[in-house]
């Protein structure tokens, strides 16, 4: 479980490792895919991978992911944990197409309320986050059995979903998932003063709703993609 003080310390020292460590340090969870039908139209473009490394995190990264809670794109499926591959077109769809994801936390209690928080410490980059955190999806009032059933998210939006949305040259970006229990009776909301998305002091929000630490944390890693198909719209 994380606190809410060691949220800020967890992501202040992963900070301190460089995107080429967690590259060539990944325990590799290799997902070949077959492509053999594909090879045999002359059509087919050598550029096109015929395979995905689904790269888990490890270390401090690691860590953040606790309690179980699985955030799913049904596009490519569980996301928890890993580095998001540059292939298939998968970090282009996430940016650019893909709308939320589903969530699954199999502790979930029917009766409870929750609420769910996504953000981006790494806001513009991991190794100058001045605007952290960014605030990329709040959801409060979300029943216990939509998180049970692990598809889309019901509740009250108070920040609607943003897509994952790394600059160019920035490196990898963590993209953060907590999840709260609400308080009988207590439905959270924003302060005018918290309309922005950037520099949102997440802290202040979960204390001013006494929501205490989160019951389940997990994130994955995504950067802009060498190939972007964005570039060319």
């Amino acid at each position: 479980m994380t606190s809410q003080k060691s949220l800020e310390a967890l992501n202040t020292g992963q900070s301190k490792r460089t995107n080429e460590t967690y590259i060539f340090q990944s325990a590799m969870a290799k997902h070949w895919l077959v492509v053999g039908i594909l090879l045999s139209f002359p059509s087919f473009l050598p550029s096109i991978p015929v395979s995905c490394d689904f790269e888990t995190l490890i270390g401090e990264d690691a860590k953040f992911c606790s309690g179980n809670l699985r955030v799913i794109y049904p596009n490519i499926g569980d996301v928890s944990c890993i580095y998001i591959p540059d292939c298939f077109d998968y970090p282009n769809s996430l940016i650019s197409v893909w709308g939320p994801p589903w969530i699954k936390f199999s502790k979930a209690k029917p009766a409870e309320m929750y609420t769910l928080i996504m953000v981006d410490p790494d806001a513009p980059s991991r190794f100058q986050p001045i605007y952290r955190y960014r605030r990329h999806w709040l959801v409060s009032d979300i029943p216990g059995h939509v998180l049970l059933k692990g598809r889309d998210v019901t509740g009250i939006i108070l920040s609607p979903y943003h897509r994952p949305n790394p600059p160019k040259m920035s490196g990898y970006h963590r993209y953060q998932f907590l999840l709260y229990v609400q308080y009988s009776g207590v439905s959270p909301s924003l302060l005018p003063v918290e309309e922005h998305l950037d520099a949102w002091d997440v802290n202040a929000f979960v204390l001013r709703w006494i929501l205490g630490d989160p019951v389940a944390t997990v994130q994955f890693m995504i950067q802009y993609p060498e190939h972007s198909l964005v570039d060319n719209i």
